[in-house]
Parts: C-alpha cells; sequence; structure tokens
C-alpha cells in the first residue's frame, strides 16, 4: 500500500477548481487502495463564503473523509488579491508543510504537490530532496512569467531573471512536472531545460457529470429573478486583473444589442469597480449575481446563450482557464478574446464551438457579438453540442484524474539536479 502525501493549496469546501481535482485525485488514489494524506490550509475562497464550522488558530486540524486523511496547517492565508500577502501566504504554507515532513516517521513513496507559487514551492521541494522523498509537482502557471503586467519595468528586469532561475531550480528537483497545456510543457523543455521523459502534460478538469441533467433556461432564469426573454451573455469566474472583465462591460455598453443582457457571475478582486464602470457608463441591462456555490455552476450557465471568456493579452498563454470545461461541458458556444498562440484559443477552434476575438479590443468583440446574437437556436446549440463533445474527449474528469494518478504512481527515478 503506498503511503501518498498530497499537497494542495486549496481544498474542499472551498469552491475552486484545483480544490475539487485534489478530492477528485484524493478519492481516485485511495480508492486504489494508497494511503492518502492531504496536507492543505483552513478554508479562505471565495471571500464573503461562510467558513464558521471551522476553527483556525495555532494547531492542525485532522478530519478523515471517505478514506483520505485532512490535514488542515495553520498557515497565513490571503483570500484577497495583493503580491505581498500573496507572497507571505505562499511563504507561510511552504514553511508549515516543511514542518509537517520533517515530523513524519513512515517512509513516504511519493508527494504530489499543488501548491502556490514560488515560494511553497522551492520549500516544498528542498524538503522533499533533503527527506529523499519523489516529487511530483503539478504546475497551474508559470511563474515568474505571470507577474511581468503585474510589475514595473524595471521590477521585472530583477524578478525575471532570477525568478526563471528559482523555477528551474525547483522543477529540475522532481520527478514528474505535470503541466496543464502544450505551450507549458515546451516552456519546460525547451526554455527550463527539463527533461522530457520528467514533464507530462494533463489539461484541468471539471466532473462531467455534474452537467449530465442540465435545467431548462426558463427555469434557471428563474431562480435567480433574471429575464428568459433577453438574448444572454453569460460570464462566470473570478472578477480578478487579468480576467477583462471591464472590457465585457464596455462591449456591451457600447454595441447596443437589442434585447440583450450581459450577465456576470462570480466574485474577486476587481468586482466592485466592474460594477462602479456599469454605472459610470449607464449602462443597462447589464447583471451582477453572487453565488458562491459551486454545485450551482451548471445551474447559473443553464441561463446562457453564449458564455464569454476574456483574457487579458498575454496572461493566457501558459494555461486554460478552469471555466471553459465547465462551459462546454453547459454545451454553450464560447467567445473568446485571447492570444491568438494560446491554448485556449486552439481549444476552442479545435472543437469547433465558438469564436476567438484579439484580446482587449472593443470593436471586434463588439462585431462579434452583435453577429453571434443574431444566431438560431439550432445554430448556437450545435455549437453547443460540439464543444460538450470535445470536452467529453479531452477534457473530462474520467479521464483526467486517470491520468493524473498514473503519472503519481509511476513517476520516473528522475535524479534531482543541484
Amino acid at each position: 500500500m503506498p503511503n501518498i502525501i498530497l499537497v494542495s493549496a486549496v481544498y474542499p469546501p472551498e469552491p475552486v477548481v484545483s480544490a475539487q481535482m485534489s478530492r477528485d485525485l484524493a478519492n481516485h488514489l485511495a480508492h486504489r487502495g494508497a494511503r492518502v494524506t492531504v496536507l492543505c490550509p483552513f478554508p479562505s475562497r471565495p471571500i464573503g463564503a461562510d467558513y464558521s464550522q471551522f476553527s483556525p488558530g495555532a494547531q492542525r486540524q485532522v478530519d478523515y473523509e471517505d478514506g483520505v486523511t485532512v490535514v488542515r496547517l495553520p498557515s497565513f492565508r490571503s483570500p484577497q488579491s495583493g503580491l505581498l500577502p500573496r507572497m507571505r501566504e505562499s511563504l507561510s504554507f511552504g514553511r508549515q508543510v516543511g514542518r509537517y515532513l520533517k515530523q513524519q516517521t513512515a517512509a513516504v513513496d511519493v508527494l504530489y504537490a499543488n501548491t502556490w507559487p514560488m515560494f511553497s514551492q522551492f520549500l516544498i521541494a528542498r524538503r522533499c530532496a533533503q527527506l529523499g522523498i519523489p516529487l511530483v509537482l503539478h504546475v497551474q502557471d508559470i511563474y515568474p512569467e505571470a507577474l511581468r503586467d503585474k510589475l514595473p519595468r524595471w521590477g521585472w528586469g530583477t524578478v525575471g531573471p532570477a525568478g526563471k532561475v528559482l523555477d528551474q531550480w525547483i522543477a529540475r528537483q522532481a520527478a514528474r512536472v505535470v503541466v496543464i497545456s502544450e505551450n507549458m510543457q515546451r516552456t519546460y523543455r525547451e526554455d527550463r531545460r527539463i527533461p522530457a521523459a520528467c514533464v507530462t502534460m494533463i489539461h484541468n478538469w471539471q466532473d462531467e457529470e455534474r452537467f449530465a441533467s442540465l435545467p431548462s433556461r426558463t427555469e434557471a432564469c428563474s431562480r435567480y429573478g433574471v429575464s428568459p426573454n433577453r438574448f444572454s451573455f453569460v460570464y462566470l469566474g473570478n472578477i480578478g486583473p487579468v480576467a477583462g472583465v471591464d472590457l465585457l462591460i464596455r462591449t456591451f455598453a457600447q454595441a447596443r444589442i437589442n434585447n440583450a443582457q450581459l450577465l456576470i457571475i462570480g466574485g474577486g478582486s476587481a468586482r466592485v469597480a466592474s460594477e462602479e464602470l456599469t454605472r459610470r457608463l449607464g449602462a443597462e441591462h447589464i447583471v451582477f449575481i453572487s453565488d458562491p456555490d459551486a454545485r450551482q455552476v451548471p445551474v447559473l450557465q443553464s441561463m446562457a446563450h453564449i458564455c464569454l471568456l476574456p483574457i487579458k493579452r498575454g496572461a493566457g498563454m501558459s494555461s486554460i482557464p478552469s471555466k471553459l470545461p465547465a462551459y462546454l461541458f453547459s454545451a454553450k458556444p464560447v467567445l473568446a478574446t485571447v492570444d491568438a498562440e494560446s491554448d485556449t484559443a486552439r481549444t476552442i477552434l479545435d472543437a469547433g464551438c465558438g469564436w476567438v476575438e484579439e484580446p482587449e479590443n472593443v470593436a471586434a468583440l463588439t462585431h462579434r457579438m452583435r453577429k453571434a446574437s443574431q444566431l438560431t437556436g439550432a445554430e448556437l446549440d450545435h455549437l453547443g453540442q460540439r464543444g460538450r463533445a470535445y470536452g467529453l474527449r479531452h477534457l473530462s474528469k474520467a479521464q483526467g484524474v486517470r491520468k493524473l494518478a498514473e503519472a503519481i504512481l509511476s513517476a520516473p527515478p528522475c535524479q534531482p539536479m543541484n
């Protein structure tokens, strides 16, 4: 019986896709006979969620869930966006994981880490190297490149080169690096110079069974007090600095599409600014909806005629947003504004389930939204069904969790390179 430790920066009841994936993985490994221990922080996301059943303090909390031991560590948490608090969060969680590992007496066969970049990754990789624990590192976004647009030019000139050296060192300590897109795979093989045998690409997944029985659009709109008679563009996800929700608001206000509405569903650091922008523009028929219950995502997306996926220029080059599989499983056409070379653009075009426009181009998006709103119900349904079929072939939980489990259980004995 292999003894496996799963380190996850988020974990249910947090309704974050990475949290759901970690639980899927833990349960799958436990059902295959592994002894599984999950190390995670106390829940904190999204902002405003009620986690009163937990009592974060100076002590660990141990629970047993479906054959899995879940150890919540008393690390600093920062659900609010901010570079310095997030750095502290990463550092704190990494230290707590390191202390836990140092205190273990039972041999650990493999450690899987889906954790905060880059300090948490560094501390965990260093501890695994010290203790001789094989490490499988799951990378959700490439750092320091993901910081490029958040730093001044002089800051990037200092942080960029040093960060790449650190990221390369972290990756070289791993027996296997799991990435979520082809562009990320190329970066680790060619730029970070990680041996090809140690880099595995596995797409993030959504549980397709959650989308197997969807309510009618009229019923879904009724649940949330939304007009079912208007053509609905829907954005569902984090309203953060790289999400591009401001582009949607400006475009919808300018497009003035007859009998249409824009539904913006979610929370995040840029939500208040987005609501203020809507008021300042005097934009009508833009509705903000909050529902932190991840189980309601299929219902919320059922209100859509078209799902929107905006990403700031350059921000979506290294990963596929977790909302894309959910959009596909909801059988909705997808209109994205992303870099043409991104994996997201490639997925939408390969699936034939929607449209890809240039990021941050209001004129192009306005034209596309107007044209798309003129499609018939049958045409929209055809696009949506093509997306669902593609999602089932490539982005399903059934395939993803099996592939990730195999990557962990068969991690190659690559020697750490110092």
